[in-house]
């Protein structure tokens, strides 16, 4: 669920603990498959996925309705909340799963079991017991619309650095087309990635599990866990206990998110605030963090082999990389300021402004842009751009080398096979949705998206919003089956970027809408495939998915404008970055919009080169924050706990990690709307200023703080008056 970034779904179960590997088709033990009957070719979904189903089970529910709003809503609010922050957090799919079912069942006690009536449709308030369709059909819509929207992007860079925002009703429209575009093209292509057993969809299989112990059997409720706790009380407490354990590094000493301890070795070194400071453009070397967010509890159950791939590539590019171009000064990398920019410069250092050289309608001015100095992109940014491409690449070759023959063998299967999935079949006892309603579903969100972009200025003509559609309709394809078959697929946001740049020069707007279009049809459709095979699995009708996953959708995007708005509002000058009234807690940023056959034994198909490079290219906007911090947590929970202490891991990781995550997910919602203003600034409440949040608001610096006045940024890298600093040392008075 995205800034937007991809799912984090990949919990095991703890009755059925699988080991898939990238094929995904190796299980830790013997399974005892029902050979008496038919059931999926690929072992672990065979294992996994029960071959039985009760077709007389209510799904869209009066209780459904209720839940999925309370649900999406809140994930939404709370992804868009995290967006606009230095780190983020995770809204958990399994916290969701966990409190629906207790609320689920509640509302099956004690709800009247009259009936609703509207015209001819008719619902009843309590249709009976709280069923695992139900339920699963809640988190099918959550995961939906519980995201941040990438639409966000556009809107809230035209209106924080252009000072240009489009109206409620166009905003909506913007979003909900980039946000449903994707929905059609999902139906469309269903048959070829849902409906063949090969198009398994590897994080699904954890999740029909959890369902299905949840629902199927007492394991849930019986099994114990430490001093004889339920694992619904286990995870109260551990969520109880991370909610009041983050307030400390969110609101009461950020000192805790940007521990950048080398610094204090050499506070008033310039080059040591560089490379060793985690924040405001530095490399995070050493750095660590405190702050469970900047972790998150994906890095105690992710496979090591992606954890390490993903991190090396951080090391290679900040530890290594970021070093020897700062100290040479490659590339003119000092003359930038800080090694980490997402910003324009002239060749001088000084920062570059849009503005100056835009024409009334937002466009460049070429004129004007002429007859100044030439504007560079930052050194180490740029080699961000070329990390992305290297990823696209890497992804495609790691494909082709290791897994080219079973994904043609897969592929061919999936065209014109005559024998169908067990799943496949037993779903034929369900009304299918007609194709042409996914159809009129596309052409209704292309036809909405041509017309906010030629009634609003995003400065993209209908033609080009169409061949940004045309560029996902071709790469959703290929790309849906190695999501589908290996778990894994490049994104396609950099290309949309250089294709919209080369056929619309000097229009931002215009680069930013082409990109989110283009990008977002194929990301959209993945991940809306991804839930329809879990529909699958589950034996949940279509039509029932159609209208579950397009509700959720939409509340999702309503609450995703609505925070970014009270967001904006709020904290407008925290977000444009202006030294004069920057962040003193440096919380907020506004710089997300703009970024084997000669050696067997070494296991080459586990170094991932598409995963190193996106590594390489996770900090372009400098808040290294977080590396060491997650490399311990995965080396402690997937290096050992997992190899030495398998029973213990099993039992708790997950239920540990939602637990966590869900904490620190309350966290923040409790400093937004409350503690930070977000509902009202009148009620925010400042934690004066001491030792673990040196504040730079509202001090007259070195008369308030008298020695301690090179201290006071949060990072202690001497950094609170960048005109003290000389090359080596703070300038002597």
């Amino acid at each position: 669920m995205a800034t937007h970034t991809e799912k984090d779904d990949h919990y095991l179960s703890e009755k059925n603990d699988f080991d898939l590997n990238e094929k995904g088709l190796q299980a830790d033990g013997d399974v005892d498959l029902k050979e008496e009957q038919e059931n999926s070719p690929i072992e672990a979904v065979a294992a996994s996925v029960p071959i039985t189903d009760d077709p007389t089970l209510p799904v869209i529910t009066f209780r459904f309705w209720i839940l999925s709003f309370i649900f999406t809503a809140l994930g939404a609010v709370i992804q868009q909340y995290y967006f606009f922050r230095t780190v983020s957090g995770n809204y958990s799919i399994f916290f969701v799963n966990l409190v629906t079912y207790s609320l689920g069942k509640g509302m099956a006690r004690i709800l009247p079991s009259n009936k609703l009536t509207i015209g001819t449709y008719s619902l009843s308030f309590n249709p009976g017991p709280f069923n695992i369709k139900e339920h699963a059909m809640i988190g099918i819509a959550v995961s939906s619309g519980a995201g941040a929207a990438y639409a966000i992007d556009i809107l809230s860079a035209t209106d924080i650095f252009l000072d240009y925002r489009i109206n409620a009703f166009g905003s909506l429209i913007m979003i909900i087309t980039t946000q449903c575009v994707g929905y059609g093209m999902a139906g469309m292509l269903r048959k070829y990635l849902v409906y063949p057993a090969e198009m398994v969809w590897w994080s699904n299989l954890v999740q029909v599990v959890f369902y299905n112990t949840m629902h199927n059997t007492d394991d849930f409720k019986r099994i114990r866990l430490v001093r004889g706790w339920s694992r619904m009380k286990f995870f109260w407490v551990v969520a109880s206990c991370c909610f009041f354990y983050q307030l400390l590094p969110q609101w009461i000493a950020p000192i805790l998110v940007y521990f950048d301890w080398v610094c204090w070795l050499r506070p008033f070194d310039k080059n040591f605030w560089a490379l060793f400071g985690s924040t405001s453009g530095s490399a995070g070397i050493l750095s660590l963090s405190f702050d469970w967010s900047s972790i998150g509890g994906a890095t105690m159950y992710l496979p090591l082999a992606a954890q390490l791939s993903s991190l090396g590539g951080i090391i290679l590019n900040y530890w290594i990389i970021v070093p020897i171009m700062w100290m040479n000064n490659i590339l003119g990398t000092k003359t930038m300021g800080r090694p980490l920019s997402s910003k324009l410069f002239y060749e001088d250092g000084t920062q570059f402004k849009i503005n100056g050289v835009l024409k009334d309608d937002y466009s460049v001015d070429w004129d004007k842009y002429n007859a100044g100095k030439e504007a560079n992109m930052a050194p180490l940014y740029a080699l961000g751009f070329m990390t992305s491409f290297i990823a696209l690449a890497g992804c495609c070759s790691h494909v082709a080398f290791f897994h080219g023959a079973e994904l043609w063998a897969s592929w061919k299967r999936v065209v014109g096979a005559d024998d169908e999935d067990i799943h496949t079949k037993m779903m034929k006892v369900y009304p299918e949705v007609p194709q042409y309603w996914y159809a009129i579903f596309y052409v209704v969100m292309a036809g909405l998206a041509c017309a906010v972009c030629e009634i609003y200025n995003t400065q993209l003509p209908w033609w080009a919003l169409l061949l940004a559609l045309f560029v996902g309709w071709v790469l959703t394809l290929p790309i849906g089956v190695m999501n589908a078959v290996t778990g894994y697929g490049p994104g396609l946001n950099v290309i949309t970027e250089l294709i919209c740049g080369y056929i619309l020069p000097g229009k931002p707007i215009a680069n930013m809408t082409f990109k989110c279009y283009g990008y977002m049809a194929m990301y959209q459709c993945n991940f809306l495939l991804s839930d329809l095979k879990l529909g699958h699995y589950m034996k949940i009708p279509p039509r029932c998915m159609f209208v579950g996953q397009l509700w959720g959708t939409l509340v999702g995007s309503v609450f995703n404008y609505l925070t970014m708005i009270l967001i904006i509002n709020s904290h407008r000058a925290y977000l444009k970055g202006d030294p004069k009234t920057a962040d003193p807690n440096g919380l907020w940023t506004g710089n997300r919009w703009v970024l084997s056959k000669k050696f067997p034994q070494v296991g080459w198909s586990k170094v991932n080169v598409a995963i190193i490079a996106g590594g390489m290219g996770s900090f372009p906007n400098g808040y290294a924050v977080g590396v060491v911090s997650s490399l311990v947590c995965a080396l402690v929970f997937q290096g050992y706990l997992r190899r030495f202490h398998k029973n213990w891991w099993s039992k708790y990781v997950f239920i540990l990690s939602a637990a966590l995550d869900t904490g620190a997910a309350f966290t923040g919602l409790l400093i937004f709307l409350f503690l930070g203003g977000g509902l009202d600034p009148k009620i925010a409440v400042n934690i004066p200023s001491w030792w673990g949040n040196y504040r730079t608001d509202n001090v007259t610096l070195a008369e308030d703080y008298g020695a301690n006045y090179p201290y006071i940024d949060v990072n202690r890298c001497g950094a609170a008056d960048p005109a003290m600093w000389e090359e080596g040392s703070l300038l002597k008075h």
